[in-house]
């Protein structure tokens, strides 16, 4: 789980594949900037495999707006972008975004139909369905076209007229593969990695395994014994864990009927997204609670536990005071940074134990 500071240094050397998830597209190119472009690009060049989903699709393909230009990795483009901005039928809080003089918006949500067009990964598999949340359709140039848009379903959500979302949307491109050097970029727009979709997930991986570097880029150690903690002292690191965990999901849960969002950035975060973080956490304390060792080291105990206790006082006082989005802004900025930072290190802890594991 790496940050901007990783990437702009050399976190990326001991890296086979790259994947840059949905989020804020403008976000992530400024916090990278030029030396996150150079790492990325040279990581790609030398064999690496760069996997975009939604806002990370978007972030190499061609752009000439400040930050983004610096990622003009992939001659594609995306067919979403307009001068003039179409009526919002639903979701007015998400349709759309500022793109320099124009705008992108978004014609549809959740469930659409996916057409493979038989190029290897994806040889030999059936059409499909996968969740779009604000993807791209793209125009694409020279990259092979591994998917496209072929249908809507009867669960997709239209935000604009559906003649005007079909035009913009059916038979554009939904999967990239772009060669760049000895590496590949594969650009999703829908999100391939949504659980419920479970053959979505089988071809991501089938691709992720096609493309893997055939020489590992990495080599990774096993971690030394000073680094796990075990018996008394695991239990209550994940004792600490899971009471923050439990009264975070209280108030979160507290804030969802409230009529309260913030933006950051160019994106709508929505109080029931606080929970997508604890969730990820919750749900995987009962596998940590069980294990013998947890491979963690005294700083990393330390930041967690501490950056979770600062999520809950902080969404206890916006419950107490949530009058205005405005005026809770900057501490709905403060607060997701800091979920984001918590449920990334757990991650970290959680799945280096369980490959410990498995070394073992």
């Amino acid at each position: 789980f790496l940050t901007e500071d990783h990437i702009q240094t050399n976190a990326l050397d001991n890296t086979d594949i790259l994947v840059m998830s949905g989020g804020d597209t403008f976000a992530v190119a400024e916090a990278l900037g030029q030396p996150g472009s150079e790492n990325i690009r040279s990581f790609i060049e030398r064999g690496g495999l760069y996997v975009g989903s939604c806002a990370g699709a978007y972030l190499p393909l061609h752009s000439s707006k400040e930050h983004l230009k610096l990622f003009n990795f992939v001659p594609a483009k995306i067919a979403n972008l307009t001068s003039i901005l179409p009526e919002a039928l639903r979701y007015k809080e998400k349709f759309s975004a500022s793109y320099g003089c124009g705008f992108i918006f978004h014609p549809v949500r959740e469930s659409i139909r996916i057409s493979t067009n038989g190029f290897p990964p994806f040889r030999g598999t059936r059409d499909l369905e996968a969740p779009l949340y604000g993807g791209p359709p793209m125009t694409v140039g020279d990259s092979r076209i591994l998917a496209t848009y072929a249908a809507f379903t009867d669960k997709t959500i239209f935000l604009v007229d559906e003649s005007l979302a079909a035009e913009i949307v059916l038979g554009k491109a939904a999967v990239i593969r772009h060669e760049m050097g000895r590496g590949h970029l594969h650009l999703y727009g829908p999100h391939f990695e949504h659980p419920q979709f479970a053959d979505a997930n089988h071809l991501l991986i089938r691709a992720l395994y096609w493309d893997m570097p055939h020489k590992r880029l990495s080599e990774q150690n096993a971690p030394s014994e000073a680094m796990k903690i075990s018996g008394r002292e695991a239990k209550q690191f994940v004792r600490d864990i899971k009471r923050q965990i439990s009264n975070g999901r209280i108030v979160a849960t507290g804030l969802e009927i409230l009529p309260i969002s913030w933006q950051i950035g160019n994106k709508i975060y929505e109080a029931g997204k606080i929970r997508v973080f604890l969730e990820a956490i919750w749900q995987r304390i009962r596998i940590l609670e069980n294990l013998e060792k947890v491979l963690v080291n005294e700083r990393e105990k330390s930041i967690l536990v501490k950056t979770l206790v600062d999520v809950v006082t902080i969404l206890r006082a916006i419950k107490r005071e949530p009058k205005q989005t405005e005026e809770t802004s900057p501490s709905g900025r403060e607060m997701f940074t800091k979920l984001n930072d918590a449920c990334a290190l757990f991650l970290k802890i959680y799945f280096g134990s369980l490959a410990d594991i498995l070394k073992r």
